[in-house]
């Protein structure tokens, strides 16, 4: 049984590359145009650097506002959806909101603000806090699923009512964790608010695009650099603060 589990998970992974027409060759005969593509971007533009600079701050303003405000809407959402706390009703019609709305990536509710708002950073913000709401609020759940139950019997037995119980049998233990995944989701939310600018959401993105669709390549590497040092200082302070809380 366990060869013939070998033998059919190879033959469809072999079906999947032949449907997709993953062909190793078409890659190598790419080569000499994608070195074509890197030698244009070098020496990178730096005269742009003001405005690179300008789009990444307001990346890191629509992430950080963004999973800011989702952070706290994602509380009660939470709570609602953990099945060892809400009622039954209210657990299945919560989760099952939070599943539909978590399937839809945050380039579509960029592409959906974007025609209701208009364009720049504040449909980038909707968008990501749109997102980071429903995936917070399931990780919140999840955390309050796995929570020890002892304190809370505990202070139930003090006769405390059902928000003194949520408040001090189940917050104090959760709450480290909900930063934790705060930050975690601050890192992914940076990284995505950088493509957001491509359909108009604001940010570095908007920069690249531009700079790409007038074939400035150089300009176009500067922007790309100073996304790397972007994103990895984010990822490098995040991953601290994480440490710190775990």
């Amino acid at each position: 049984m366990r060869r013939a589990a070998w033998l059919a998970a190879v033959g469809l992974l072999a079906a999947v590359a032949w449907h997709t027409d993953a062909d190793p060759m078409r890659l190598v005969r790419g080569l000499p145009w994608m070195w074509d593509f890197v030698r244009r971007m070098v020496p990178p533009d730096f005269d742009v650097l003001p405005a690179a600079l300008a789009g990444a701050l307001t990346t890191v303003e629509i992430a950080l506002l963004g999973t800011a405000l989702a952070a706290a809407l994602a509380v009660p959402l939470g709570f609602l959806s953990a099945k060892n706390v809400a009622a039954p009703g209210v657990y299945y019609a919560v989760r099952a909101a939070l599943n539909f709305f978590r399937s839809i990536d945050t380039l579509v509710y960029a592409l959906f603000f974007v025609a209701a708002v208009g364009l720049g950073p504040f449909p980038g913000m909707l968008a990501v806090l749109a997102y980071t709401t429903t995936s917070l609020a399931k990780l919140y759940s999840e955390t309050i699923e796995g929570i020890d139950p002892g304190p809370v019997d505990a202070i139930r037995a003090t006769g405390a009512t059902r928000l003194q119980v949520l408040r001090f049998g189940v917050l104090p233990q959760v709450l480290p964790l909900f930063l934790s995944y705060v930050l975690y989701r601050f890192e992914s939310n940076v990284r995505a608010a950088t493509v957001l600018g491509f359909v108009g959401a604001g940010g570095i993105g908007l920069y690249l695009q531009t700079y790409l669709r007038m074939i400035d390549y150089p300009a176009a590497s500067t922007v790309l650099l100073v996304t790397v040092v972007m994103v990895m200082a984010v990822d490098f302070a995040s991953a601290r603060l994480r440490a710190r809380l775990v």
